[in-house]
């Protein structure tokens, strides 16, 4: 059979970031969540050698919005903050993650676990990141479902406050995606 390739078929993929916000005075702790809306991507496949895959994502930064049920002043500042102080996506329209090793191993049936290594690009800065993915083959699709855990100030990002400093984010985000992928001629 050979690599296969799969391509990323965005509206039946969903990519969301988590935040972890700490608050002041004992105030509750909140946990943010994104979705981004724009994202493509392309997995390389090889059932008789799965460590031989490859995973490219590109997210574009300006489809992210906050996912919570929030209040349209509330939606607005956090979205301000996000696109002129922590994300500036004029400069910076893209985050991409590419493979470099990819360890992987069969747990049932069409069913593998797989730890990604790879090159993850964001505000211009570059630094090596693990994901971690559960893959599911099926006929002519590929299901995979993962996380990423990054901290901001190994990419040099401003770690927001929110509510005049009431509200403040944690370093650590976690992207959590889960991707349906067509089998590509």
């Amino acid at each position: 059979m050979g690599m296969m390739r799969y391509v990323l078929d965005a509206r039946a993929s969903q990519f969301t970031v988590q935040a972890f916000a700490e608050g002041l005075a004992g105030i509750a702790e909140h946990q943010p969540t994104f979705s981004i809306g724009d994202f493509s991507g392309e997995i390389g496949f090889d059932i008789a050698h799965p460590d031989g895959g490859s995973l490219q994502l590109t997210a574009k930064v300006e489809s992210l919005a906050i996912k919570d049920e929030v209040t349209q002043q509330d939606r607005q500042a956090i979205e301000r903050v996000m696109f002129s102080e922590v994300l500036h996506p004029k400069r910076f329209p893209e985050v991409t993650f590419r493979s470099s090793k990819v360890v992987c191993s069969r747990v049932e049936e069409n069913r593998y676990r797989a730890d990604i290594q790879g090159a993850l690009s964001l505000e211009g800065m570059e630094n090596c990141e693990e994901i971690h993915a559960q893959l599911v083959l099926g006929n002519g699709s590929l299901r995979a479902y993962g996380e990423l855990r990054v901290r901001q100030t190994d990419y040099g990002l401003t770690i927001a406050s929110v509510a005049g400093g009431m509200l403040r984010i944690k370093d650590e985000l976690k992207f959590v995606f889960f991707i349906v992928a067509r089998q590509h001629q």
